[in-house]
């Protein structure tokens, strides 16, 4: 990529990167960087690429930008950049992670969206962005969880490690349940995971018990079909009892002679 020196820039020709992996810009913050321009001046550019146009695509640098345009600033310094589609969006995920603190959920769809439109696979996302393949992993692994539970995570400003405990459960209603505790308590990552842990143990234990009265209901339903076989004296009239074994099913197999006679 062919770097150019910094260029005052006019606003009005700068145009939003749809691909910015931040969609939310919180007010007080912007007004903070607002004041800050207004006393100091933009101390970083902001990165672009011209287009065709004429125009500038916004590549990195969104909140300045915003906060630039409401301190009343007309131009703002900039660094034109080359860069393919591809570059656009990796420059533009970097300078979110590593500078204006990206949330871990934008971060996950960011990445997610990179691999799909570029038709590339985890391993080779680490390597672009220098991340270990496992947090990329951890991170888009979040996105199983309903939008609507990612929504309650962001307004809630719960951790990662809160929402990968919650990915244990697969009960999006108990999930619900436990972040309305997490919130309510205050709840920190260790108890957040020891109440998932109890839920789990719980479930676990459910289950035991309740294979255990299938067995038992199953052991009695034969039982009383061999008692019944039995007191009916069928295998001296050369009757026949058989199971078998099926897995998850027991077959059980009664012959008897035609002619035969019941002896009770």
């Amino acid at each position: 990529m062919f770097i150019k020196k910094a260029s005052e820039i006019p606003i009005s020709m700068i145009k939003a990167n749809a691909e910015q992996p931040r969609q939310a810009f919180g007010e007080e913050q912007l007004l903070e960087l607002r004041d800050s321009i207004n006393e100091f001046g933009i101390l970083q550019p902001l990165i672009v690429r011209k287009e065709n146009n004429g125009d500038y695509l916004l590549i990195a640098g969104e909140r300045r930008l915003r906060a630039a345009t409401l301190a009343g600033l007309s131009k703002v310094p900039a660094v034109i950049k080359e860069a393919t589609e591809e570059e656009v969006s990796l420059i533009a995920l970097v300078e979110n992670i590593q500078r204006e603190n990206l949330g871990y959920i934008e971060e996950a769809k960011a990445y997610k969206r990179l691999m799909e439109k570029y038709g590339i696979n985890q391993s080779e996302l680490s390597e672009k962005l220098g991340k270990k393949q496992s947090t990329i992993s951890n991170k888009i692994r979040i996105l199983n969880l309903p939008s609507d539970i990612q929504e309650m995570l962001v307004q809630n400003k719960l951790t990662e490690r809160h929402a990968r405990a919650l990915l244990k459960i697969d009960d999006n209603n108990l999930r619900r349940v436990i972040i309305d505790k997490i919130v309510k308590n205050h709840f920190n990552v260790k108890q957040t995971e020891r109440i998932v842990d109890e839920y789990l143990n719980k479930k676990e234990q459910h289950e035991r018990e309740k294979n255990k009265i299938r067995h038992i209901s199953y052991k009695l339903y034969l039982n009383t079909l061999k008692k019944a076989f039995n007191d009916m004296k069928l295998v001296e009239q050369g009757a026949t009892f058989a199971q078998e074994d099926l897995g998850e099913k027991l077959r059980v197999v009664i012959t008897i002679p035609k002619g035969t006679e019941e002896v009770i």
